[in-house]
């Protein structure tokens, strides 16, 4: 299974941004997924259309199971 971590902030300007991680762990924390996104806000990396990401908004940890067919 893949797991990938969807993470919404929202900009300085209001408007919402997405940021997605794939190959997370499965047993990803609430407390480990709080840190990481205020690590993000504070280090301030990322920006959307040139504005900082100010604040937390959602996350959620997605499964996703591909099956393969040998043809």
């Amino acid at each position: 299974m893949e797991y990938t971590l969807s993470l919404t902030f929202v900009n300085a300007a209001g408007d919402k941004v997405s940021l997605s991680i794939a190959d997370v762990k499965p047993n990803m924390t609430k407390d480990e997924v709080n840190s990481l996104m205020d690590t993000i806000i504070s280090k301030d990396v990322f920006e959307n259309k040139g504005v900082s990401l100010a604040s937390k908004y959602s996350a959620q940890l997605i499964q996703r199971q591909t099956i393969k067919f040998d043809l």
